[in-house]
């Protein structure tokens, strides 16, 4: 039996055309990109680090040897920047920013206001940043997220990603985790972390949480790269489909694991309760007043959501600037190379349209 994902378009003919390497051929495009993403976002972090370590225990044998600034002020300020994200990285902060937060980095924590804490990546670079939203049952270290920060690195565009609550390295039990919480925590995150303009890309339900996150920051939210979005799944796609037994299981226990499409997920009563609350595709058109671009990601071979679902998702959205690409051969995951690619150039044309709104505003100066 041939998947859809086995069926990959030839780069030379430019047709589709069935490979039996084409499993590996994924395999390789993902370890390229982890492979990219340690090149540019872990090793320099270390190199630093091992740097700023040095030259402190060369001080401390012989105070006559000049110290690593006096070389080089810039070498300092990495060194500085990466020395300050090793000994604060697991420190939770809440309020005003610390020097920390400021710099960025990678494993940053934040304390909300109930308490539980939240787990970040964030690189302060050029606005608008981007923000990626994580799938169902993911964290923010996958492939897609991957590609995001060395594209971002490369391009010098800021960068935000944090793992749900229950989910990941933050706190809270997944069986709590819900649409509302999720959605909750991200636009607390934009407000008092991030700040400023954002583009938000969604995979999964992270497109669904994309939606509300839109909905209450307005005036920040300045786009939105939707793959593979999923919102009201619970509601219109899954449930249908589960039998008896697994609905009983979740009722009685709070959670089942349940396959779907060619994944496992965990489903939990509490998120199916929840997203009751939290649907939006039964308005009809335009009735979610959502205004900025939007781009949407869809495989046509997509075993987990309906390709048209993009096209509901579309009706419903009040802005008029939305474009739908479909990849052909694509699956829910949508993370071959090709996949990222597009990706990253919606992103780079989201914020070039950012850009050139506030350029030609009068108060751009």
């Amino acid at each position: 039996t041939v998947q859809p994902s086995e069926l990959l378009p030839s780069k030379e003919t430019g047709f589709a055309m069935l490979t039996p390497t084409g499993r590996s051929d994924r395999l390789a495009a993902r370890r390229d990109i982890i492979g990219s993403a340690f090149m540019l976002l872990i090793l320099p972090q270390c190199c630093a680090f091992l740097s700023s370590n040095i030259a402190a225990s060369l001080s401390l044998r012989n105070p006559a040897i000049p110290s690593l600034s006096s070389f080089s002020p810039a070498i300092s300020r990495v060194s500085l920047g990466n020395t300050a994200r090793a000994n604060n990285a697991r420190l939770p902060q809440t309020g005003t920013l610390s020097m920390k937060e400021e710099a960025g980095g990678r494993g940053l924590v934040y304390k909300m206001e109930d308490d539980h804490e939240v787990s970040y990546d964030w690189y302060p670079a050029a606005k608008p940043t981007v923000v990626y939203l994580p799938a169902l049952n993911q964290t923010r270290h996958g492939s897609k997220s991957f590609a995001l920060q060395v594209w971002a690195k490369r391009n010098g565009q800021g960068y935000f990603s944090a793992d749900y609550f229950g989910c990941g390295r933050s706190g809270g039990q997944y069986s709590d985790g819900t649409i509302s919480k999720w959605t909750e925590d991200t636009v607390h995150l934009i407000k008092n972390v991030v700040t400023g303009p954002v583009i938000l890309v969604g995979a999964g339900v992270g497109g669904w949480i994309a939606m509300h996150v839109a909905l209450k920051l307005p005036d920040q939210v300045k786009g939105i790269v939707g793959i593979a979005a999923d919102p009201d799944f619970t509601t219109d796609i899954v449930l249908p489909e589960l039998d008896e037994e697994t609905k009983k299981k979740i009722k009685d226990t709070g959670m089942a694991d349940i396959v779907w499409g060619l994944n496992s997920y965990t489903l939990s009563q509490k998120l199916i309760d929840d997203a009751e609350d939290m649907l939006l595709l039964r308005g009809g058109p335009k009735s979610v007043a959502i205004k900025c671009p939007v781009r949407l990601q869809q495989g046509l071979g997509d075993e987990e959501i309906p390709p048209n679902r993009a096209l509901t998702i579309c009706d419903v959205i009040e802005s008029d600037d939305i474009v739908i690409t479909y990849a052909k051969f694509g699956d829910h995951l949508l993370d071959d190379e090709e996949d990222f690619r597009r990706m990253t150039n919606d992103v780079k044309e989201l914020c070039e349209k950012f850009y050139e709104y506030d350029l030609s505003s009068p108060s751009s100066g």
